[in-house]
């Protein structure tokens, strides 16, 4: 059973819960260094006390918050806190940054200091705690917290010191694997998902919330205790075609989601799994449109009537490897095509193939890729400009470019989606690019990656003389999925309009090889059942690489390097 030594409560006065009730601790020593003007102040919220530190300057910005040495002396306690930072600087040394930590000084003067894990950068609440074995002749005891050698605002709230040893969340991840690595399995046949826990890489014990779903529309949901080293265990099936996907997100000692400041990001602790029954007989849930080689031959002809004129291609700068241009083409709708270009030094002409890049879903600029043997130009999926300051492109995404693609009303015809004249720009694009000198007239190929990858497909289908193409999590494929009862991911609601920029639709019609370089069989954005669709729908030579663990984004606990993967041709 738990013991509750210390706490922070509203009154913002260190209590003892074990000792008398309200006895409080050491009030002068805390009051009198907080204080506004040396950057540490309190605030209340709700009826917790939060205790706040800025810095602008490098240095020593904590507090010590004495404790009474015999409350801890021989035991094994957690330091537990709830922290939320802002614009992090990093530290000097590993050990710089955000400080909760005990500072422990025995009888010999030996001191040692453990602390929760520390990172730059910024994020929402998050619990961290870190267990220590204290000495049994210890002297003096303390609590530190604050900002260590970087600048930056922190803040602190729920401190306590228990007797219950529990895992440092910062340092936790899951894992787990499937009991088959082709992961391909026959109707009604059981599939097992194996889950565990592990803290700074050693495997630890707690708690996983376990959702099952499934293309079936059957989603089921349990918790799971795990031991260290002895995995908590999902056992289901499938009746038909289509995917498992299972996640195990870890939960606190207070059944919530624990979640962990990573890649300069919070986001749960969590590991997801998936498995299949006869995927190659996946067919889209809805038909294509009838008229829809008819719709795109009328937006072609659009397009045409808008003479291809340059409207700015100003030199950026120049590296040793090539030119960097800012580009600037007429097309349909009130944005240009726009781009960086980049041009080998010295290329003949003739003499370089093509590559065109899509990004992904979002509003930035686009990015400068160059090498010494190929033309690149980079298409702004927005014809926006590019190179701009992340104010630009923060306010449009607020603004005029927020949840473009997603507009219910604009979904319900062709004509209106957001989608079309993103497409209709990069076919421009296309266009500028080979009428470039240095083309050597024979080579193009284009990659993306998600809503990258929707772009790749549909200029791939839409255009003549493609010679591959590379997508990786391609989004917005199998639409009409949720129709029949399939996983949904993350894409607009299914409207007739969106039919005619489904990815699948667009893979029917590409001739040249494509390679997948990498879906996730754990792919909340884009599940596998879709990519799958889209995969069956190439008709010429293509090659697809499934993970297992991978979700649109990386997350702690995942390894790319070393995950189970399965690579399927045709």
């Amino acid at each position: 059973m738990k013991k509750s030594f210390l706490s922070f409560p509203l009154a913002v006065l260190l209590t003892a819960a074990g000792l008398s009730a309200g006895e409080k601790l050491y009030q002068p020593e805390l009051t009198q260094q907080v204080q506004p003007g040396a950057g540490r102040y309190f605030t209340g919220e709700g009826d917790t006390a939060v205790l706040n530190f800025s810095a602008s300057d490098i240095g020593e910005n904590t507090v010590d918050i004495p404790v009474d040495p015999a409350l801890l002396a021989g035991k094994t306690v957690t330091l537990s806190g709830e922290i939320s930072q802002m614009n992090v600087s990093p530290g000097p040394h590993p050990w710089n940054g955000v400080r909760l930590a005990l500072k422990l000084v025995d009888e010999n003067g030996r001191r040692d200091m453990p602390q929760v894990s520390t990172s730059a950068g910024s994020a929402d609440w998050t619990t961290r705690r870190v267990s220590v074995k204290v000495p049994e002749n210890l002297k003096s005891a303390a609590i530190v917290l604050g900002l260590d050698w970087v600048v930056g605002t922190a803040r602190f709230r729920n401190i306590a010191v228990t007797e219950e040893v529990l895992p440092d969340y910062a340092a936790c991840t899951v894992t787990g694997y499937a009991d088959r690595t082709d992961v391909r399995y026959r109707p009604g046949e059981e599939m097992r998902f194996s889950f565990l826990l592990q803290e700074d890489g050693r495997p630890a014990a707690g708690k996983l919330r376990i959702t099952r779903y499934g293309d079936d529309g059957r989603t089921e949901t349990f918790d799971m205790e795990t031991k260290p080293g002895v995995p908590a265990v999902c056992r289901t099936s499938l009746d038909q075609p289509g995917f498992v996907m299972v996640k195990a997100v870890l939960l606190d000692r207070d059944g919530k989601t624990v979640n962990r400041f990573w890649a300069n990001r919070s986001c749960p602790v969590e590991f997801g799994l998936g498995a299949c029954v006869a995927p190659e007989a996946l067919k889209q849930g809805v038909p294509e449109p009838a008229d829809f080689d008819a719709f795109w031959l009328k937006a072609k002809a659009e397009l045409a009537a808008v003479p291809m004129r340059v409207q700015e291609k100003k030199l950026v700068r120049e590296t040793e490897i090539s030119r960097v241009y800012d580009i600037k083409v007429a097309a349909v709708g009130t944005r240009p095509v726009s781009g960086y270009l980049t041009v080998p030094k010295d290329a003949k002409p003739g003499s370089l193939p093509l590559y065109l890049h899509f990004h992904g879903y979002g509003v930035q600029s686009a990015e400068v890729i160059e090498s010494k043997d190929a033309i690149h130009f980079f298409i702004n999926a927005h014809g926006i400009e590019n190179g701009r300051e992340s104010e630009y492109y923060r306010d449009l995404a607020k603004g005029e470019l927020n949840g473009y693609g997603f507009r219910n009303d604009e979904n319900r015809q062709p004509d209106t989606c957001y989608f079309k004249n993103m497409i209709l720009r990069n076919l421009r694009g296309l266009e500028f690019a080979r009428s470039l000198p240095e083309w050597n007239g024979k080579e193009t190929y284009l990659q993306g990656g998600s809503h990258g990858a929707f772009q790749t497909m549909a200029v791939a289908a839409l255009s003549d003389g493609i010679t591959g193409c590379e997508i990786g999590i391609p989004w917005l494929c199998d639409l009409g999925g949720v129709e029949v009862g399939r996983l949904r991911g993350w894409r607009p609601d299914y409207a007739p309009g969106l039919g005619y920029y489904d990815t699948v639709n667009f893979a029917s019609r590409v001739s040249c090889p494509v390679t997948i370089t990498h879906a996730g069989l754990s792919d909340w954005i884009c599940p596998p059942s879709g990519v799958w669709v889209l995969f069956n729908n190439l008709k010429g030579k293509a090659s697809m690489t499934m993970y297992q663990g991978l979700d649109h984004a990386w997350y702690p606990g995942y390894n790319h390097d070393t995950a189970s993967r399965h690579t399927y041709t045709k």
